[in-house]
């Protein structure tokens, strides 16, 4: 291995970086979610469940909770989309990149880098676009006492 191809790993380390943000997010929209749920029942039902119960969630089980949890289809549609393209990425394409000899296949790194590339962005937009979601009932959760609520 060469100098240059460690810094395409962490290259890759930081384009995925953006990726735990996205679960970051989709935790704290859960964890408020049922934090909601439970100040609307108050004390009619045990209500148990809270964020904890996801803090070691893999991507596809925070994405199938956000589901049950949202009527955002096609956020959730993006979001599955995103996590393929996540483990790929993450799983697959370092070795992808790696001809047999395990140095770097520099051909098939120009078409990974381009991907890695792709995936930044798309964190960030929707990182974001799960955090509007949860704006849609923050105030409810924050400033409105449902515990009354028939």
């Amino acid at each position: 291995m060469r100098a240059n191809d460690d810094e395409f790993f962490v290259k890759v380390a930081q384009a995925l970086a953006g990726c735990q943000l996205v679960e970051q997010e989709l935790k704290l929209y859960i964890a408020e979610a049922l934090e909601l749920a439970k100040k609307c029942i108050g004390h009619k039902i045990p209500f148990k469940m809270s964020g904890e119960d996801y803090a070691d969630s893999s991507l596809e089980r925070l994405i199938e909770s956000f589901k049950k949890l949202s009527d955002n289809n096609p956020l959730v549609k993006e979001l599955q989309a995103f996590k393929e393209e996540r483990n790929f990425l993450s799983h697959h394409g370092i070795v992808h990149c790696l001809d047999p000899d395990g140095d770097i296949d520099y051909i098939a790194m120009v078409e990974f880098q381009k991907r890695l590339a792709a995936i930044e962005p798309e964190a960030q937009r929707l990182r974001l676009a799960v955090h509007e979601e949860a704006n849609k009932f923050r105030g409810y959760l924050y400033f409105e006492d449902e515990s009354n609520a028939g």
